[in-house]
């Protein structure tokens, strides 16, 4: 096993492999990077911070979840790493984890559920617990 370098002291949380040559990073600080074992790592900017605590590629697009302010989901859309607008009436605001599953990204969080077509956003209904 090999250590390699990476342009951060952050704590790294999540990683998609999306080919050899093609790895994604993200952790607290607003840590994203992009790269591979052999050309390295780069730091794609990000400002405010978050903590991304898990990352997906979806339509083309890495999306990612923050667990601290500012939480919700966010997306890198090749050049830069922006929050994004949900458009529901209560924004997305506790967001642990994003996945892409048959065609949809899934936003999930303690009280909130989410899918996303790649046009608009659904809030999915959660029954309350009963003990």
């Amino acid at each position: 096993m090999e250590k390699l370098s990476v342009p951060t002291s952050a704590y790294l949380l999540d990683i998609l492999v999306e080919d050899p040559d093609t790895i994604w990073i993200c952790g607290r600080n607003g840590t994203l990077l992009r790269g591979n074992a052999r050309q390295g790592f780069t730091a794609i900017p990000c400002d405010d911070g978050p903590t991304f605590s898990t990352l997906t590629r979806f339509d083309g697009r890495i999306y990612l979840s923050s667990i601290s302010n500012p939480r919700g989901v966010f997306v890198h859309d090749g050049r830069t790493v922006r929050q994004v607008a949900s458009g529901l009436r209560r924004d997305l605001a506790d967001v642990h984890t994003v996945d892409a599953v048959e065609g949809a990204l899934w936003a999930v969080g303690s009280r909130d559920v989410a899918r996303f077509d790649g046009t608009a956003w659904e809030r999915i209904k959660i029954p309350k617990w009963s003990d």
